[in-house]
């Protein structure tokens, strides 16, 4: 082997993408890593422009010029590429070549796992931020709740005309007991005081599933078939459209990839139905919002995909669909509580921050999102049976 062929050895083994281009951005030399990115066979890239060839490129042509014009090294950390993949994330690093001028070596790393991994921190730390104050609030919410509670039922027992304390107190006050309950009957007070009672419990039982929530240990999980859990969750959601009477699902087709004889998995049933319940929904309203834009001009047919596999012993469940997608900057705060890009429609935020909660705190799994404007979104679980 001579001192060409060893290097070029050298150069097809990196597991970076190398290019070599000149200063018309023209491509003279590419290793295998990058031709795989490109997705094109090598002699359809050779002497192309590097921009038709990585459009990924496209935005950065100045720093491509500039590197080569100063005989300088440019790096670009965060490069965002969307393919049939949807999002996908590369450092960019342009050097020049310090034996032959007029040539730039490009190398593209792929980061896509780092940034998925730096996004599940970030947003790891920001629900346990949440479970803290979750918890705070619901401990600070009970005391006056438990105020109310007690004060109502303490006036239900003091004007009941056989309680012999209250009779006392009536007489020595020449106060007539059955005429008061009368009249309070008469005004609906007993109404107003089992309508704040109520209010008061149902707002109890709120914040006791906070508190709940923030302890996930207190769930008991089942063994489940998530394939019979996935298809039960369509049913339900397609009733609930059904009942309200919006005909939504009517123009979406819906494809299930099911893998069979999947591992039974331990989890929350309920609470994983209502993990793609809030996938669905989420996904009929990204393709209804993609349908009614203005910005399509062919027919437009919706698609939701569901899909399960099993990869390196781990459950991956992906809720696809076609729809209007996100910019990246929604991707990075679509799980935050309270961000929604729908309030002025009713929505209020806590959709996909519970799903994320669920899957995370409750069940031990993960939670990605993939998506791209108008191409559509991909939300990914995995699970470990």
């Amino acid at each position: 082997m001579n001192i060409q062929e060893f290097f070029s050895d050298i150069i097809e083994s990196m597991p970076s993408a190398l290019i070599t281009i000149d200063s018309d951005l023209i491509i003279k030399q590419i290793n295998f890593n990058a031709l795989r990115i490109s997705n094109l066979e090598k002699n359809a890239v050779l002497n192309k422009s590097v921009l038709s060839a990585f459009p990924m490129l496209q935005n950065y042509e100045t720093e491509l010029r500039v590197a080569l014009a100063q005989h300088a090294t440019v790096m670009l950390d965060r490069v965002e590429y969307v393919n049939e993949e949807l999002n996908n994330y590369y450092k960019v690093t342009c050097y020049p070549l310090t034996a032959i001028e007029n040539l730039i070596v490009v190398q593209i790393d792929d980061i896509t796992q780092r940034e998925q991994l730096e996004q599940r921190v970030l947003q790891t730390e920001k629900m346990h931020s949440m479970d803290g104050l979750a918890a705070g609030i619901a401990h600070e919410v009970n005391n006056p709740l438990s105020a109310i509670i007690n004060g109502i039922q303490n006036i239900k027992r003091r004007v009941e005309p056989d309680r012999q304390a209250n009779v006392e107190a009536a007489e020595e006050t020449d106060v007539d007991l059955e005429k008061l309950n009368a009249y309070l009957a008469l005004r609906e007070i007993k109404f107003f005081l089992d309508s704040i009672e109520e209010g008061a419990f149902r707002a109890s039982n709120i914040v006791s599933n906070m508190l709940k929530f923030s302890k996930p240990d207190t769930y008991t999980h089942e063994a489940c078939d998530i394939n019979l859990l996935l298809e039960q969750s369509l049913k339900f959601a397609l009733k609930d459209y059904e009942l309200q009477n919006v005909p939504h699902f009517e123009n979406i087709d819906i494809e299930l990839v099911l893998e069979k004889d999947l591992p039974l998995v331990s989890v929350l049933p309920l609470e994983l139905q209502q993990v793609f319940v809030n996938l669905f929904r989420n996904a009929e309203q990204a393709i209804t919002s993609r349908a009614t834009s203005a910005q399509e001009e062919a027919p437009f047919r919706g698609k939701i995909t569901l899909e399960t596999k099993m990869h390196n012993d781990e459950l991956i469940i992906t809720v696809a669909d076609n729809g209007c997608g996100m910019s990246e900057e929604v991707v990075r705060k679509v799980f935050d509580p309270y961000f929604s890009t729908r309030h002025k429609s009713g929505g209020h935020g806590l959709g996909l921050s519970t799903v994320y909660r669920i899957v995370k705190s409750l069940l031990g799994g993960e939670i990605e999102v993939r998506s791209a404007v108008n191409v559509g979104t991909q939300f990914i679980i995995t699970l470990r049976p």
